[in-house]
């Protein structure tokens, strides 16, 4: 049977023709519909696979970062890329500038991928706000929250300007800058606060011709500031004890003003141990503050004065072993620590 034979056979056999009866030529029919719709579906399948192997167009990010917002949206539009915008305080960026961009510039992405832009909304505050006749450690406190994950733009100037006045101890009398100035750098804020009212007037307790530790243990369980000066004994001078007093015993000044007295050297100190005047100046304070000074050595520790300060220089003298260090506390925390026997 030769080729065009077959093929004629095949054709008829398979294709509806005018040999067929009606029924087997409808049958043939559907059939052939039913393959060709398989094989459309096929070829659509191909077709889309392809596309989607072949994938979008892809594009450059562009560099957006450090670009007013409308700029960028406009550069990314240009790409055909969509933004995804999020939004953070920032105080070294002014409001509505790009600070952040995911991915990063130079990224080849397809054509429609989302940019994720982070705009800044500006410092967490642009202007001064009014702090007075708020308490000073509200203000520490309020400031230290604001700017705990960002460049603080507004600092308390120390050491602050302290008065006394009829308002509570702590009080924000005075401030400057003034309320609602714009912040565009880093400002210092000055304040004056109330030391609060002066207290009553004290009468001066004699200590002329006491021995040093004496007069401090009766100074510092009377919360009476002090400072020491240490000269060498004269004439009938005794060593170790107070030979001069400003103000004069018998005198009555404000609670908080400062005893000077001046001592004479001591001349007979137990052997391993030292003399020493611990010199120190404290900030000032709006209240009384617990201050300890205390000697840590081998032999044990001791305490050498205790008492509540206004703050200020401090002048302590002292007769501890040689080997001891000397540690300064304020509410019961450390503040400096020295090796005895300095400032002798």
């Amino acid at each position: 049977m030769s080729g065009t034979s077959w093929a004629q056979l095949w054709t008829e056999k398979v294709f509806p023709n005018q040999k067929d009866p009606p029924e087997r030529r409808n049958f043939k029919v559907v059939i052939i519909l039913i393959v060709a719709m398989f094989l459309l579906m096929v070829l659509i399948g191909l077709v889309t696979f392809w596309l989607s192997v072949r994938g979008a167009e892809e594009v450059l990010v562009p560099n957006v970062e450090d670009k007013e917002l409308i700029a960028a949206l406009i550069e990314l539009q240009e790409k055909e890329l969509y933004p995804r915008l999020q939004v953070r305080y920032s105080s070294d960026f002014e409001k509505g500038m790009v600070i952040e961009q995911k991915p990063a510039s130079g990224t080849i992405v397809r054509v429609g991928r989302r940019i994720t832009l982070t705009v800044s909304r500006g410092p967490v505050i642009d202007r001064v706000e009014d702090y007075v006749g708020q308490k000073l450690e509200d203000v520490r406190i309020h400031l230290q929250t604001l700017f705990a994950s960002y460049r603080a733009l507004l600092k308390i100037k120390e050491p602050v300007s302290y008065v006394f006045d009829p308002q509570p101890a702590g009080t924000i009398l005075a401030q400057k800058p003034d309320p609602g100035t714009v912040i565009d750098s880093v400002t210092e804020l000055e304040l004056v606060v109330s030391r609060g009212p002066r207290g009553e007037l004290v009468e001066v307790p004699e200590f002329m011709e006491m021995d040093f530790r004496d007069a401090i243990a009766q100074l510092s369980n009377a919360n009476f500031p002090f400072m020491f000066s240490v000269k060498r004994a004269e004439g009938e001078e005794r060593p170790g004890v107070v030979v001069a007093q400003t103000p004069e015993a018998e005198s009555e000044v404000p609670y908080g003003s400062v005893m000077q007295l001046t001592m004479t050297r001591p001349t007979r100190i137990p052997r391993g141990q030292v003399f020493g005047v611990f010199n120190y100046v404290l900030p000032d304070y709006p209240i009384m503050v617990d201050i300890t000074l205390d000697s840590i050595s081998e032999e044990g520790n001791s305490t050498i004065l205790a008492m509540k300060h206004p703050g200020g220089p401090i002048s302590i003298p002292y007769i501890v072993e040689e080997d001891s260090e000397l540690v300064l506390y304020i509410f019961d925390q450390e503040e400096i620590r020295q090796q005895a026997g300095v400032g002798r």
